[in-house]
């Protein structure tokens, strides 16, 4: 059991927020949007932060927070929000988008 605040330490803030968001889309299906929301808006802003700390700009945070914002304003267009995130992503991660 002590290997497991070792673990945590390693790990990066996004990658606990992906967790934490989806144990408690499984616990309260009804927050969806929020949880969502909630964690586009955390990536987007660590991104944000981490530009600011000297590391490269990456586009994929200002998409995140659109995204966030967006599932917010309009909780009804969830799918359509998170599925055009994923695709922009997806072609920025495989370099046939460029920023």
């Amino acid at each position: 059991m002590d290997q497991l605040p070792a673990l945590l330490h390693h790990w990066p803030l996004p990658a606990i927020a992906a967790v934490l968001t989806g144990v408690l889309i499984l616990a309260v299906p009804r927050v969806l949007n929020y949880a969502v929301a909630a964690y586009l808006l955390l990536v987007g802003i660590h991104g944000l932060l981490m530009a600011f700390a000297g590391q490269p700009f990456a586009p994929q945070a200002v998409i995140a927070l659109v995204a966030g914002v967006l599932i917010l304003i309009r909780p009804n267009l969830l799918s359509y929000v998170v599925g055009i995130y994923l695709i922009l992503i997806g072609l920025l991660g495989a370099g046939l988008l460029r920023p």
